[in-house]
């Protein structure tokens, strides 16, 4: 557990200063703060009253051991071959139920196909075009080759039957009047075989016959047909498995034999996956080694593009955030560009609404930007800029928002603005530039107080909690805690010992967490109450680092339930690497533990993420996100909790002196993932 440092409140004020001034380093302690901390002698009001902390009870367990960037293979593959010759005329299935109604007119035009000799001309069946990628399931039809031939055969013993009924039927007509007759004879004759007797025995001996060739002629007729439909079936080549087809090796048109390839499909049910572990975890003297056997979890990674967005920043964007508006969420961004974009998403598809962001003009770049929340009474909007002002934008009116702003204070920092941020009833205000933090009350648009230079460098984020604190962050390597007063604002807590690698690190809604660069690929979740470090999101392996942001989501949990149960979401920006231009979104317990990964943005053209914020209002969930090119992305991320998928070591290989590569195996029929792509493997 990392050090903490606590700046005591015992030392008079001048000597932090001086302290500060020389540029010397608080004195870091071996063991956390405790808490709650006593409220410091020259805060003698506070700015808003403080909520209570919430405790999230801690569940003992040790570390996890992760196989990070494990590689996804299909264990198998089925050749598809045509199993007679023929000409391939189309390569198609049929529509499952529901599957073609759903079509919109331009997905109909891109997928239907009908087939040339479809025996309903005015009411033809839709048929699916089959492509290459494209997820096929056992005993599904793939193709259709050309079955003129075998159909001619069945119409023929189709025909060949009917005759022979009928052949039958007046067979058995005849047998019946003939076998009258003879008993008739017989019995006139007084059981004498005469002359008219034996013709009648023959006449109704040969209708007999009739009678049987008949009933043979129906049972080949039967035959042929049963033979034909047969034969038939096989000129549809159906997939033996369930799986995705991974090339197509003839088109329509072509003529194969029997037995030559049409097709490949990779099985999909089971996948192997691969990834390599350190030699010391399979030592059998540590507890609970790695064995061929063990069970793990299995936690994919899904890519996803953005369902909405613009581009009119000219330059990178500096800032995102939403406004909670009760006619629907509002998208704000900042750029270095000067512009202040406001857009309606219109997630409610309501009409007459424009699609055009609007500008909230400024004269210099915008460098940051805050959003009262959803339960303040004002509905304003907070930019930073880089001649150091604030500016305040009253945006309730959705239907004509502002091209000047409700205020613009004189007092201004002497550097541009990094960082703003609003307290959570929304009368409050935060922003930083350089070393310097003020702190505002937004009604009046006045200057409350400026902060102590307690940071050595310039801060990087600002986060108000509802314990009447506020959390800064600074490229000094640390983090503060400061308990806010009406006239001014004292530190109680010192965390240190950063890496420095993200500038914006969120703190949790509820006030009881905030987000720590432990390492390049480690981010810690860190209790404000004690500065214990209770959690962790990690990506493993050297393409898995983090830079620009870690942030919150909101959070919220369904009434009466227990907070404690429901994780937290988070949004960290990749750095270089496979990470480049990647938003990855995590859930991580409020008691502690290590986080999961549960999905990831990948921006256009991989542009590096610089901002991003989390919807507010829960019937419409979201997440914003910024780049370095302009572009503003609009996400719909996975909202409930990660499902737990296993799998099982099957084998164990000495890759070299250091490394073994694991195999773990799953059933893949619910996840479906594919070939080549990566899971993270987690030995509990």
């Amino acid at each position: 557990m990392r050090a903490r440092i606590l700046v005591c409140w015992s030392l008079p004020v001048v000597l932090t200063g001086l302290l500060v001034g020389c540029g010397s380093k608080p004195k870091a302690t071996d063991k956390p703060t405790a808490s709650p901390e006593p409220l410091p002698a020259d805060i003698t009001s506070l700015l808003y009253p403080p909520a209570a902390p919430p405790v999230y009870k801690g569940t003992a367990r040790g570390e996890p051991l992760v196989i990070p960037n494990c590689v996804v293979q299909y264990e198998d593959r089925q050749v598809v071959s045509a199993e007679v010759e023929g000409t391939i005329e189309l390569f198609a299935t049929e529509f499952k139920p529901g599957e073609y109604e759903k079509l919109t007119d331009d997905e109909k035009r891109d997928w239907v196909v009908y087939h040339p000799r479809d025996p309903n001309p005015t009411n033809r069946q839709p048929l699916k075009r089959v492509r290459e990628s494209m997820t096929v399931d056992a005993r599904q039809i793939v193709a259709f080759l050309d079955d003129k031939l075998v159909r001619a055969r069945l119409e023929g013993a189709e025909k060949i039957k009917k005759s022979a009924v009928e052949a039958k039927k007046n067979a058995t007509t005849g047998a019946d009047a003939a076998r009258q007759k003879y008993e008739t004879s017989r019995r006139l004759s007084g059981d004498q075989i005469t002359k008219e007797v034996l013709d009648d025995l023959i006449t109704y001996s040969r209708f007999l016959e009739n009678l049987d060739q008949a009933n043979q002629q129906i049972a080949k007729s039967e035959a042929d047909f049963k033979e034909a439909d047969v034969l038939l079936s096989r000129h549809f080549t159906r997939s033996g498995v369930s799986g995705t087809i991974r090339t197509i090796s003839r088109r329509p048109g072509e003529f194969v034999k029997a037995g030559e390839k049409i097709m490949e499909i990779e099985v999909t049910d089971k996948v192997r996956i691969e990834g390599q572990l350190g030699v010391q975890y399979m030592d059998p003297r540590r507890p609970n080694p790695v064995r061929i056997g063990t069970e793990v979890i299995v936690e994919p990674v899904f890519p996803s593009a953005p369902s909405a967005g613009y581009t009119k920043h000219n330059q990178a964007v500096t800032g995102v955030a939403v406004v909670a508006h009760p006619d629907g969420p509002l998208v704000v961004s900042v750029g270095a560009d000067g512009g202040a974009r406001v857009w309606d998403p219109n997630l409610g598809k309501k009409p007459n609404r424009s699609t055009e962001p609007h500008n909230l003009p400024h004269p210099v770049g915008v460098g940051c930007v805050a959003v009262t929340p959803i339960e303040a009474k004002a509905i304003l909007v907070v930019t930073g800029s880089d001649d150091g002002k604030i500016r305040i934008w009253d945006v309730s009116n959705r239907e004509r928002l502002p091209e000047t702003p409700k205020a613009e204070p004189e007092d201004a920092h002497t550097s541009a603005v990094q960082a703003v941020a609003i307290s959570p009833n929304g009368r409050f205000c935060a922003s930083a530039a350089g070393r310097d933090v003020f702190v505002w009350e937004l009604a009046t648009a006045k200057k409350l107080y400026t902060m102590a230079l307690d940071h050595r460098d310039s801060v990087t984020s600002v986060s108000f909690t509802p314990q009447n604190t506020l959390v800064t962050a600074s490229k000094d390597g640390t983090i503060k805690v400061w308990k806010l007063g009406t006239e001014r604002a004292a530190v109680v807590r010192t965390l240190d010992h950063r890496t420095g690698a993200i500038d914006v690190l969120g703190v949790s809604r509820d006030g009881a967490r905030v987000l720590f660069d432990q390492g390049k690929n480690r981010v810690d979740l860190v209790d404000l109450a004690s500065g214990q470090t209770v959690g962790q999101i990690q990506n493993a392996g050297s393409a898995g680092s983090f830079s620009a942001l870690a942030v919150f989501g909101p959070d919220d949990v369904n009434p009466g339930t227990d907070p404690a149960t429901g994780p937290y979401t988070i949004a960290t920006a990749g750095g270089d690497g496979d990470l480049k231009g990647v938003l990855q979104l995590w859930q991580a317990a409020r008691s502690g533990g290590r986080g999961s990964e549960v999905g990831r943005l990948v921006a256009r053209d991989r542009s590096p993420i610089t901002a991003a914020a989390f919807s507010p209002v829960r019937s419409e969930p979201f997440l914003v996100v910024g780049t370095a090119d302009g572009a503003v992305h609009l996400w719909k991320p996975p909202t409930e909790a990660r499902k737990t998928y296993t799998g099982r070591v099957v084998n164990i290989d000495a890759s070299d002196r250091g490394y073994v590569t694991v195999r773990v195996e799953m059933d893949n029929r619910e996840l479906r993932l594919l070939d080549n792509s990566v899971a993270n493997v987690v030995i509990p």
